[in-house]
């Protein structure tokens, strides 16, 4: 029974997340993270350094990296098998899992089988396994789990060493040291001062983790330090309402999305922030009065508490959504304890049946709700089912769209992004991208002009925008336009070699040859080898009298492009040939 219990559990896990493996790489972070990333793609010196050096995204984590590099010499880029690496951590949890459970509930197996599978084929946990990205959830999950079984062996250097390693693959489990604070108070039953000083190496780790968390985050929109300037009252409520909204989704997992978004007008006196301040009270308190009669309520909410604070509104640097299915794979361990001792603790008839009815929904619903990431467009369709306000779901269902080839759909999902929040530069910026390749460019030119305004970095796109607005006059024979246009894009970006030509074009177009002649040059000072600016300047040079020197520039034209029939044609007429 002792094999055939973690057997079984590893069997039901696998078949209830058996689709992640037919999953993509979505846009969501994963693009970021594998397909544009060549950091990670080798365990040479240098992608270690990078991986112990960098906080890609805002996040330090080298051993979760470690892990990636491994996959990409297995499987390339093939999604498939990042998945699989996913799932098969995910399920080495549910034996760990099923391991400490057997240490807290007694020798039976059952109990503790039941624990794991509460734990592993839950809906909540899709997010994790079924999302290439949160590979760090599961690694440092592993660790996790380790730590706290040797802990519970009393193996108390190894728990840190372990711990030291959960740290360096996701900082969320800076909170084990109060979950172990916690199985002293229940069932180790040694909770004192002794206890308490004997965990200071854990709560330095955990503290150094912390700082390093903050450091790494990025600056600017949903930074730390826009975050921080928030109404403290709001970030209170916020946190009190995401805590019963993860219990409540543990209990009731169905409408489970990868957004959760709530108006931005939102304020502490909302009913339902008050309404889950008065719940937590409630549930603190019955922990506290309860203490006796049920032990293990206290530590059990003490763990869950502490294992959700990091990413509660309260501290947490992201300011999108105020909650992530992906944040419940470590704090909500504790509530399957608890329902796997009161479902074991039902009369012998029932237990068993009542038990795998549960089990089984559970199954089924992760099962479902794995199919979501298939893709990104499914993946982002199905969000906006259940946040239609959320911007990130438009702005990336339109990234999708578009990399499909449709555009006009695309647009007007960056369009809606852009009415949810207007200062969203990224969107500003797809939105003019989009309507740029279906040949509105005056729309584009101000769609990135405000992505310009609200982030500088996207100045190079907007004098590109600029740049094909123009062209797009130029062949209308709108020279004055065409002119401003070169002009604005030459004002972002002076490098636009292309630009000075074409601007010459326009130039010459309303007879002002000796201007012409001036962008000619700009261009060929910053590409020596255009050749249509050599021709061009040829021309100009040869209508001024100058035959020898417009000679020279046909020559170098061809030499930059033999097949310049303009500047062959042009040479031909001074040499015969």
């Amino acid at each position: 029974m002792r094999v055939a219990a973690p057997a079984l559990v590893v069997l039901l896990t696998l078949a209830a997340f058996w689709p992640a493996l037919d999953g993509q790489f979505v846009n969501w972070d994963d693009d970021k993270n594998f397909l544009s990333n060549p950091h990670f793609r080798g365990l040479d010196p240098a992608s270690l350094r990078w991986m112990f050096t960098s906080a890609h995204l805002g996040h330090y984590h080298p051993l979760t990296w470690i892990t990636h590099a491994a996959d990409y010499a297995l499987w390339g880029l093939d999604p498939a098998g990042y998945h699989l690496t996913n799932l098969l951590l995910h399920a080495a949890n549910a034996v760990l899992f099923y391991l400490v459970a057997l240490r807290l509930l007694g020798p039976s197996p059952f109990p503790a089988a039941l624990a794991a599978l509460l734990f592993a084929v839950h809906p909540l946990r899709v997010e994790s396994v079924a999302w290439a990205t949160e590979r760090r959830d599961v690694l440092a999950g592993l660790f996790f789990l380790l730590s706290v079984l040797a802990y519970l062996r009393g193996r108390r250097s190894l728990s840190l060493g372990v711990f030291a390693a959960a740290l360096l693959s996701k900082a969320i489990v800076v909170s084990l040291p109060v979950v172990l604070l916690a199985l002293d108070i229940f069932p180790l039953r040694r909770f004192g001062r002794r206890a308490i000083l004997e965990k200071a190496p854990w709560f330095l780790l955990a503290a150094i983790a912390s700082v390093v968390t903050l450091a790494v985050q990025p600056a600017g929109v949903g930074g730390f330090a826009e975050h921080a300037a928030t109404l403290p009252g709001l970030r209170i409520g916020l946190s009190l309402y995401g805590l019963t909204f993860y219990l409540w989704k543990t209990l009731v997992p169905v409408g489970l999305y990868p957004q959760y978004v709530l108006p931005a007008d939102v304020s502490p006196s909302d009913p339902r922030i008050l309404l889950a301040g008065l719940a937590v009270a409630a549930l603190t308190g019955m922990a506290w009065l309860w203490r006796r009669r049920f032990p293990a309520l206290l530590p059990v909410w003490i763990c869950c508490v502490a294992g959700l604070l990091p990413v509660l509104s309260l501290f947490r640097v992201d300011t999108q959504q105020f909650a992530a299915d992906h944040h419940t794979y470590l704090a909500t361990m504790g509530i399957a304890l608890v329902g796997a001792w009161a479902l074991a603790a039902l009369p012998a008839p029932a237990a068993l049946p009542i038990a795998a009815a549960v089990v089984l929904v559970l199954a089924a619903l992760t099962h479902r709700q794995t199919g979501v990431w298939r893709d990104s467009i499914r993946l982002w369709t199905y969000t906006l089912e259940g946040a239609p306000d959320s911007v990130v779901a438009h702005n990336n269902l339109g990234e999708a769209l578009a990399e499909a080839g449709r555009l006009p759909e695309a647009a007007v999902h960056f369009a809606q992004a852009v009415r949810i929040r207007p200062r969203y530069a990224q969107a500003h910026y797809n939105l003019g991208q989009a309507l740029q390749k279906q040949g509105r460019f005056e729309d584009s030119v101000e769609s990135l002009r405000r992505a310009f305004e609200i982030d500088p970095r996207f100045t190079g796109s907007l004098a590109d925008a600029h740049y094909n607005f123009a062209n797009v006059l130029q062949g209308r024979r709108d020279f004055t336009a065409a002119i401003a246009q070169y002009e604005e894009a030459l004002r972002h970006n002076p490098a636009l070699a292309d630009a000075h030509n074409n601007w010459g074009v326009a130039l010459e177009a309303v007879s002002r040859s000796a201007d012409a002649a001036t962008h000619y040059r700009q261009a060929l000072a910053l590409n020596p080898r255009n050749a249509d600016a050599h021709n061009n300047l040829g021309l100009s040079l040869e209508a001024a009298g100058n035959a020898a020197e417009a000679v020279a520039h046909y020559r170098e034209a061809l030499r930059s492009n033999p097949t310049h029939r303009d500047a062959a044609r042009n040479l031909a007429r001074h040499t015969g040939r």
